[in-house]
């Protein structure tokens, strides 16, 4: 039935517009008709607006979709700025009249962010019924909704996977592989990890919602996932422990408040399989990012079909996880669910019920809503609880080691709303003296506890499933120190001092060439940065010619390994330097003094990244962190490898972070419903591939495995190594996303260069190495023989003492690069990047003297 606005304007229905109701079995629509759809219903209703946030990785549209009473949506710039004054009360008036008035005007603002992970569509289709009922009906409880509250739709947090998806599952529509899942990640970089972005925004979506959300200073934010089709129908909070404690009270309060409200509204209307307090801890602010900027940033769980395809799930194939049983009635579980056919309209349906409920919470409970915003904002001021730091301290980044990377880390900051001010004379905190240009960070300011928690220490608690008994592991990593793993210089200070400060404005270093009109000798790069990378790739783009230096004598410069040289003879002129400088903001050295050393000539690298059809989110990241430093790859297949004659094609081969069993078998024909895979994307690289890998090393190749693939390669080159930690039982050795100090006792070793003898690694179910016999090769990194924890959460530390974290393995001709650790996680570990790249450009690493000068 169609029904009309308040300006008599009939509102369109999803069905109506796109042909079918959200949630019809075996029906998805694509991105651009949910845009469409939006945009009818826009027109046609005076309760809704559409806005534009940006472009996504693919250049699809990414929208916020906001419903309110006319009223409402004509003074929003006017309800933003109340909101603002409590998201920022240093100047508010003694008096509290700002506060008073901010909760007497205000409306709430509640945000459904929905289908974060592509794959789990039902919440992006159920927005489209929401939207519709908000703008359609009249009755009380949406009224009061209407009149309360500044409702904010982000449809899909990825837009571009949802057009992936919808077209994937319309291709095996009506065949035997209807349903199954995509092989290929739902997001051009980063697949599920993009709700793992939420503090280093990396990304353009994370970007776009990072600024939309410190815009509009949301104080409810209802991320609504899917989760595994064979536990419980729906989960939402409480969450179990451990939460962070940089989380105000508050907030972890109104997860249960929230989450109750909903689960009771679910359970009234009579859907079984409702459970809270199970499986999710809400620890890590990777998952997050509302929880430290005020708001309440509510999970939910509902069971998976396939896609849109209903599927049957008996009783006996419900499985227990974490300590809950869906078979079983209990306090956080009172109405289970029997088994059966589980479709995407039940999705959809739990999901819309799920939200009204949010927003009828937010509605009748506004000025509680607003009330608790404004002290918790307040509290960020007051520096609660006790013992809160007064400030972090940043040398200037011209200070650092890498100057660049401790500029990526002030604009992550920034990016997350952090006020960073630069101090203007020396000054004294906590009895040492700091120079002029040092960075201040103080937690007194509104995003204070968004700062505190990334760059303090983390202490994780050691939790067991009983006691003495093994560990309960985190749902995400246990330590994320963010100057730990930028490699930046971070001071904790903790009591008050003056200094005399103005605003950061956060702008990278500016890259120039010194000397640049008296040099005779030729140019260096310090190794050291990160960006000099992205200086060589521009550099050989140009056709210059560049060395990296092994050894070094002669000069007043000392030219350690690893170092970028430009000889005088290369063809490059003073233009091209001062460019490629400025672009990459880097340090390009003029030669004073003619040199002697040990070094190659660099050439472009021929780099293949394996792609398995068992898509792993690491290999994603890899692609991203090459292309931002526009290090060149080709994506390699399982018919690629097996195809062999490697050598001839590639220098490199890079295995990403995956399990050796996925990457030998891959898809099975069949996954454990009975339900099968494309025959295409069947299998893994299997004996052949094996071979074939084992061939490019013999013949001169450089095979890089990335944690646990280290073991797929140890076992099918047959290398001389051993995971010492690869038959222990958790409750012997455990370490679920840590970060641990690793010894580097070869600088001179070209998988070293630019690193210190001390850095930091994330330690994450990784291997450690031993190697077995006197010319297996060389352990370049190793932990330390005690107190190997730098943040997070580590049992049976002494099981890793003095072990291998990064080992180098010869092999024929060529040479297996294992990197035990997790060298270029989610882009934040950019302390470790250097790691990577040197594996990646270690093939022609063979010295001969060279002139320099």
């Amino acid at each position: 039935m169609t029904t009309t606005s308040a300006t008599n304007q009939p509102i369109p229905t999803p069905e109506q517009v796109l042909g079918y109701a959200m949630g019809t079995a075996r029906k998805l629509p694509t991105w651009h008709e949910i845009v469409e759809y939006y945009d009818t219903l826009a027109a046609a209703s005076d309760r809704v607006v559409v806005e534009r946030l940006g472009d996504t990785t693919d250049g699809l549209p990414y929208l916020a979709v906001y419903i309110s009473s006319p009223e409402n949506l004509a003074r929003r710039a006017e309800r933003r700025d109340l909101l603002g004054r409590l998201w920022d009360q240093r100047h508010a008036e003694a008096d509290g009249d700002t506060e008073r008035e901010a909760i007497e005007q205000g409306i709430v603002t509640a945000v459904l962010l929905c289908t974060q992970h592509s794959n789990e569509i039902g919440a992006a289709l159920m927005t489209l019924e929401l939207a519709a009922q908000l703008a359609a009906q009249n009755d009380p409880d949406t009224l009061e909704i209407l009149d309360n509250v500044l409702t904010v739709i982000i449809p899909s947090h990825n837009p571009d996977g949802v057009q992936m998806i919808t077209e994937w599952y319309r291709q095996w529509l009506d065949t035997p592989y209807e349903g199954q899942p995509m092989p290929w990640l739902y997001h051009r970089y980063v697949g599920h990890d993009n709700n793992r972005d939420w503090f280093m925004l990396t990304q353009k979506e994370t970007r776009l919602y990072a600024d939309f959300h410190n815009r509009e200073h949301p104080q409810l934010v209802f991320d609504m996932h899917q989760m595994g089709r064979d536990g419980a129908r729906f989960m939402v909070p409480p969450f179990i422990d451990p939460l962070d404690p940089n989380q105000d009270p508050v907030i972890q309060q109104g997860f249960a408040d929230l989450g109750t409200a909903i689960a009771t509204r679910l359970t009234a209307a009579g859907k079984p399989g409702v459970a809270t307090s199970i499986i999710f801890d809400n620890y890590s602010p990777s998952l997050a990012y509302g929880n430290y900027h005020g708001s309440v940033d509510l999970l939910s769980e509902a069971a998976s079909c396939n896609l849109a395809t209903p599927v049957t799930v008996e009783e006996e194939r419900f499985s227990t996880r974490d300590g809950f049983d869906p078979k079983v009635r209990s306090w956080n579980h009172p109405l289970p669910w029997k088994g059966g056919e589980w479709t995407l309209a039940e999705i959809v349906e739990y999901d819309r019920l799920a939200a009204l409920a949010f927003l009828e919470h937010a509605a009748r409970n506004r000025r509680q809503w607003l009330r608790n915003y404004a002290g918790i904002m307040r509290r960020v001021l007051e520096r609660t609880p006790e013992g809160t730091p007064f400030a972090y301290l940043l040398p200037a980044p011209e200070q650092q080691r890498d100057s660049l990377a401790a500029h990526e880390l002030l604009d992550t900051l920034a990016r997350g709303a952090v006020e960073i001010d630069v101090a203007d004379a020396e000054f004294t905190a906590d009895g040492v003296r700091y120079p002029a240009g040092t960075r201040v960070i103080h937690l007194a300011q509104p995003a204070g506890r968004y700062a505190k928690t990334l760059l303090e220490l983390q202490q994780y608690p050691d939790l067991r499933r009983w006691p003495d008994g093994p560990p309960l592991p985190p749902y995400d990593i246990a330590g994320h120190t963010l100057p730990l793993q930028m490699g930046v210089r971070c001071v904790e200070v903790r009591e008050p001092f003056e200094a005399s400060v103005r605003r950061d404005d956060v702008t990278p270093p500016v890259g120039s060439v010194t000397g640049l009109s008296t040099a005779t000798h030729g140019w260096s790069i310090a190794p050291t940065t990160n960006a000099s990378v992205r200086a060589l790739t521009a550099l050989l783009a140009a056709d210059v010619e560049v060395w990296r230096v092994t050894a070094s004598e002669g000069g007043s410069e000392r030219l350690t390994p690893g170092t970028l040289a430009i000889p005088p003879s290369s063809a490059v002129d003073h233009a091209t330097l001062t460019r490629i400088a400025a672009e990459t903001h880097v340090t390009i050295e003029a030669l004073s003094n003619p040199h002697t050393a040990q070094g190659f000539r660099v050439a472009q690298p021929r780099i293949g990244v394996y792609q398995s059809w068992r898509p792993e989110i690491d290999e994603g990241w890899i692609r991203w962190i090459f292309d931002q430093y526009a290090l060149p790859y080709t994506t390699l297949h399982n018919a690629d490898v097996r195809q062999g004659n490697l050598r001839e094609q590639f220098d490199t081969i890079v295995l990403p972070q995956q399990r050796a069993k996925h990457l030998l078998d891959g898809n099975p024909k069949e996954n454990g419903w009975k339900e099968a895979y494309p025959p295409e994307y069947v299998g893994g690289l299997g004996s052949l591939g094996a071979d074939a890998l084992r061939e490019f090393v013999n013949a001169g190749g450089t095979l890089v495995a990335n944690d646990a693939a280290c073991q797929f390669a140890i076992e099918q080159l047959f290398l001389p190594v051993r995971n010492v930690v690869a038959d222990l039982k958790p409750d012997q050795f455990y370490c679920p996303g840590s970060l641990l100090r690793v010894l580097f006792d070869h600088p001179e070793h070209p998988l070293a260069w630019g690193m210190q003898r001390e850095e930091i690694a994330l330690f994450m179910h990784s291997p450690a190495f031993e190697l077995v016999g006197p010319d297996a090769g060389t352990l370049v990194g190793r932990y330390p023989l005690a107190n190997s924890n730098a943040s997070g959460w580590i049992l049976g530390d002494k099981h890793i003492a003095g072990k291998g974290a990064l080992a180098e393995v010869p092999l024929g001709q060529g040479r297996v690069v294992l990197i035990g650790f997790r060298a270029h996680h989610r882009a934040q570990a950019r302390g470790t990047y250097r790691i990577l790249f040197n594996a990646v450009l270690r093939s022609n690493a063979m010295a001969t003297t060279i002139p320099i000068g």
